[in-house]
Formats: C-alpha cells, structure tokens, sequence
C-alpha cells in the first residue's frame, strides 16, 4: 500500500512501517505534506494499530529539509495542517517511532521531534536545524518541541549555531532517544515494534496520554506564532537575495550540496 510519497508495508494487523520515498532528497513539499496527512488519518482509524514507524527508503536522506522551489505550491489550507499534524503524530494513540538514517535537518528535524520514539543510525544519522544560516528561524515545530527534549543552551547551540549534529551527540542532547550501530538499526526498531505491537492498546493508548499531560505538549497557536514570525523573516529582501544566491549555488540540485548543507551555508555569512 501506498499513501503519496509514504510506502506503507503492513508488517502486521498492530504494527505498520512507513518509507518516506521522495527521491532524490526526500523534501517535504506538497506530496509530502498530502501523503502524512492521509497517512495519519488512516493510522488514527485503524483501530487495531499499535505502533508505527516512520524509516527512509532514500539511505542519506531521511528528510533532507523543506522544498524550497515548492513552497509556492503548498496552499494555505495544506500549510496549515502542519501543526495539526505535529500534535497528531504525538496524540493519536499508535506509538510513532522514527528510525533515522540519513539527514533530518529543519522540517525533517521537526518531523521526529513530533514523534513518540527516535532511534538514529550511529554511523549515518545528521541532524540539524538550520533555518538560521538562511536567514530564517525554525518555523514548523522546532522552537516548540526542542524544550521538550533538550536544554536551553543546547537548544541555541542547535538553532544559532546551525550546524549538524551526529547521532551520538543528539542523544547526549536528548534529542533522540539513543544512537544505534547502523548494522543493527533496523533489528532493533523491528524488535521494539513487535514487542509493543503484542501489548493491549488500550495500555498503551494511556499510558501514551497521560505521559503527554505530564510533559505537556506545544499548542497550536504556539506552532502558528513561531511560523508568522518565519514568515515576516522570508519576506525580507536580504533573506529573499540569499535564498536565490544558495538555490544558484546548487542546494536543492547538487548532492554534494544536500549532503553538506552547514559547509556549504557556512561559505556565505551574512554581514
């Protein structure tokens, strides 16, 4: 089965695993956006769905960042379903686990801080928010759920510093939950999956609400705040001129570019 750019393999009746195919960088763009959308939908109706996990059918790029060059093509409406969809992922009562290997970087970062679990490839696993070094701040989450995982100071290191962090250190961080050897990552996400897809749900289901009023979660109109405050910040010129200088300059079109983005950000500052 298929949802847009998620492949969904059913494993079993409690336990799904979701490829996120978007070659050649996984971007989130539309199709993106569409495809979760629907895919959480069909998750939170599936009333005998116990766990789901979220893996890249792409090796060096789990979510590369946002698509730019189709930001455009993203309605409002769509647009607005982001947040809906953050909380989603953390309220719908399936265990949402990412399985990370490959670059998670901004909107990719924020997509695994919105689920329950996070296990990182040791060996191939990037993260980073680097809104910053476009001129930019975290605009889909990342402001809003880095508190929840990680300290203050760290969480600026991570925002202004806007460099990538291996999976070794995010799980110093909190970041992710642990770093895993890249040879035996997808055994161990697969024997935690069947482990929690053989308890009951209704467990499960608690126990996953009552550790969100515990922890509290981030609410919508703070998602909405961080986002307006993005987008004043995209509408400035200077910001406008960098984006055209970097997109020129091969992000979006050269791999060696996606594979390296704080390198290459890194080679234009902004004075």
């Amino acid at each position: 089965m298929s949802s847009s750019v998620f492949e969904v393999t059913k494993v079993t009746p409690h336990y799904w695993r979701a490829a996120i195919n978007q070659p050649p960088f996984n971007l989130a763009g539309p199709d993106f956006f569409i495809g979760l959308w629907n895919l959480l939908q069909e998750a939170e109706a599936e009333s005998g769905l116990k766990i789901l996990v979220f893996e890249s059918a792409i090796p060096d790029f789990f979510i590369s960042h946002y698509d730019l060059q189709q930001a455009s093509s993203i309605s409002p409406d769509l647009l607005a379903k982001w947040p809906l969809m953050m909380l989603k992922l953390a309220t719908i009562p399936v265990i949402t686990v990412a399985a990370i290997r490959g670059r998670a970087r901004g909107i990719g970062s924020e997509f695994v801080l919105a689920c329950d679990i996070r296990f990182g490839s040791k060996e191939k696993t990037i993260l980073s928010q680097a809104e910053v070094s476009f001129g930019l701040i975290p605009g889909g989450g990342g402001i809003e759920l880095l508190p929840k995982h990680v300290s203050r100071s760290r969480m600026l290191e991570i925002i202004c510093g806007s460099d990538e962090f291996d999976a070794t250190t995010a799980a110093d961080y909190g970041w992710i939950n642990r770093a895993v050897p890249d040879a035996d990552l997808d055994g161990f996400v697969d024997q935690f999956a069947h482990r929690v897809a053989g308890w009951h749900k209704p467990a499960l289901a608690s126990a996953k609400e009552l550790t969100n009023e515990r922890f509290g979660l981030p609410k919508t109109e703070d998602f909405n705040a961080s986002y307006h405050a993005m987008a004043q910040l995209l509408a400035d010129a200077e910001v406008l001129k960098r984006m055209q200088m970097l997109i020129e300059g091969g992000l979006i079109k050269n791999r060696d570019v996606e594979l390296d983005i704080a390198s290459f950000t890194a080679q234009f500052p902004m004075h």
